[in-house]
């Protein structure tokens, strides 16, 4: 089905026409370019060894990013809401299976987008393709940051920190996945909450 400038948020016309520079009366051509697709809460976007040639626009819902261990254990390494794009950079560019999974948390409303279609943009809007290139290289410094933080900030300096990112975090997500992307246990979390919020 073919998509209007209705069936899309603004913000998502925004990041085309005032963020990257792309011409308004382009945007139909962008458009064209992708599709609407509905996850339920707790369906998958991609699975860990899945080989994909896609990615979303997260235009309404929250997803998140995580691995498991040989142990089963969880371990969630971001989540991505309103505006975040979603997808595996490794398998789309290099055809390898990806690393991780990504699941909705929520019921997600996604604009999905294929490598033939990012490909196709890129040779006919140069500012798009500086765009992605500069997309890709935040999206590296972002993955150092996260490694960094992990191996030299405490668990509280973890937590506060994505406090601040995202103040109403706890509303949207469950104290178990919280605690996964801290690497604690969920009691422990309970316990720094409460201590933090006591003083």
């Amino acid at each position: 089905m073919k998509l209007e400038r209705s069936d899309v948020p603004p913000e998502f016309i925004d990041l085309f026409v005032k963020t990257i520079g792309i011409r308004d009366e382009d945007f139909e051509i962008v458009l064209s370019h992708y599709s609407k697709q509905y996850l339920p809460a707790k369906y998958f976007f991609l699975r860990e060894g899945e080989v994909s040639d896609r990615g979303a626009y997260v235009s309404k819902g929250c997803a998140r990013n995580f691995t498991i261990d040989s142990n089963g254990g969880e371990h969630t390494h971001h989540f991505a809401f309103e505006g975040w794009v979603l997808g595996s950079l490794e398998s789309v560019y290099c055809g390898t299976p990806s690393s991780f999974n990504i699941q909705a948390l929520e019921n997600c409303e996604l604009l999905c987008f294929t490598k033939k279609s990012i490909d196709e943009l890129e040779a006919r809007f140069r500012k798009y393709k500086e765009w992605h290139i500069e997309k890709q290289r935040k999206a590296h410094h972002a993955v150092i940051t996260r490694l960094l933080e992990v191996k030299t900030l405490s668990v509280e300096e973890r937590y506060l920190k994505l406090i601040e990112k995202h103040p109403h975090i706890f509303q949207r997500i469950s104290l178990q996945h919280i605690a996964s992307f801290l690497d604690i246990e969920p009691p422990s979390l309970s316990r720094l909450r409460k201590r933090l919020h006591s003083r």
